[in-house]
């Protein structure tokens, strides 16, 4: 008899139903891992309330693709470090056969999620006995935030401002303070995400009640010999809001870096001193191997309060109300927790 396992399925617009499918077929070469919490994406929220098929994700499709688990199955192909009933973490770029594109799809959302080719280092992570599952369901938007903030090897003395303090906001601010940087300032409106930037050691400006320009220059001083403009090494964009990034473009001196990992439509700037700083500006999607094992060895440590961007946690048969829950902006990051 066929085994079967619980899958949340997308169907339509707001119509997401728990259904059961059969447990993926595990091949030579392919490991199982048995979803034990998953991490709901603004990209989740995004297929259930716009429709999946601007994701790649069509009618009848499991989705999801933020999970740690343990592996209960493996092909007889499938490296010894690769220890039955070990706990992991799977990149879901590297897990199914079309990368990026099939990452959404990577099973998060089922009790149980197929790794095709599995190898440690480049789809499977193994994870110390001890690690805290609550914890480590964060390392994939962790590595999404610290792989913007840390691409360009910013230095321990740089000046660094955070757009936005959600789940991307908050990886890239602990990726640097986990380096040893601490000149880390994070923009945001919403004073429950400044105070989980602020306990991870950043200084905070809620640009409801602060005029941003101002306040950075009380907490950066102003750059030399330009006009009055904050002295700050580097921006990095995880807020999505092109009229912030628009903004902070026109703080350009000289090599400003600029890390867009969050906005996707247009950004105006102004172009002749724009030119004149000579700034840095660089695109950031996703995340390297070095990165990811960056972060287990972050959390795993805890050198920053991290984890505690998980907010709210949900049973698996309520993944709707999850989804509806994580688009209102009241949470942070939103589990599913097949334990629950």
């Amino acid at each position: 008899m066929t085994k079967m396992m619980k899958c949340a399925i997308y169907n339509a617009i707001k119509n997401v139903t728990v259904e059961e499918r059969p447990i993926p077929k595990v091949s030579d070469n392919d490991v199982l891992i048995k979803v034990l919490k998953a991490g709901i994406c603004g990209s989740d929220v995004g297929i259930y309330f716009h429709g999946g098929e601007n994701y790649g994700v069509f009618p009848g499709s499991q989705f999801g693709h933020e999970f740690v688990g343990i592996v209960v199955e493996k092909g007889k192909n499938v490296s010894e470090d690769i220890k039955l009933q070990s706990k992991v973490f799977v990149d879901p770029v590297m897990s199914q056969p079309y990368g990026v594109a099939g990452s959404v799809m990577a099973g998060a959302f089922s009790e149980y999620a197929l790794v095709s080719n599995a190898k440690t280092g480049v789809n499977i992570y193994p994870l110390a006995d001890d690690t805290d599952l609550n914890e480590a369901v964060i390392i994939e938007p962790m590595s999404v935030g610290a792989q913007g903030a840390l691409a360009h090897n910013p230095k321990l003395d740089d000046k660094i401002v955070v757009l936005g303090a959600g789940p991307i906001g908050l990886g890239a601010i602990a990726g640097l303070i986990g380096r040893g940087i601490k000149n880390v300032v994070v923009v945001d409106r919403n004073d429950f995400r400044l105070a989980k930037a602020e306990a991870l050691g950043a200084k905070t400006i809620n640009t409801t009640n602060n005029d941003l320009k101002e306040k950075l220059i009380e907490i950066f001083g102003v750059y030399p010999d330009y006009f009055p403009i904050p002295d700050v090494d580097m921006y990095i964009d995880a807020a999505g809001a092109p009229a912030l990034l628009s903004e902070v473009f026109n703080y350009a001196r000289h090599n400003t870096k600029y890390a867009i990992i969050s906005v996707f439509g247009k950004v105006e700037l102004q172009g002749r001193p724009f030119i004149a700083a000579q700034p840095i500006i660089y695109g950031s999607q996703g995340y390297t191997h070095e990165t990811i094992t960056e972060v287990i060895d972050h959390i795993e440590h805890k050198k920053t309060p991290i984890a505690s961007m998980v907010t709210h946690k949900f049973k698996h048969d309520d993944i709707s109300k999850a989804l509806e829950f994580a688009a209102t902006g009241e949470g942070i990051k939103v589990v599913i927790d097949y334990e629950l």
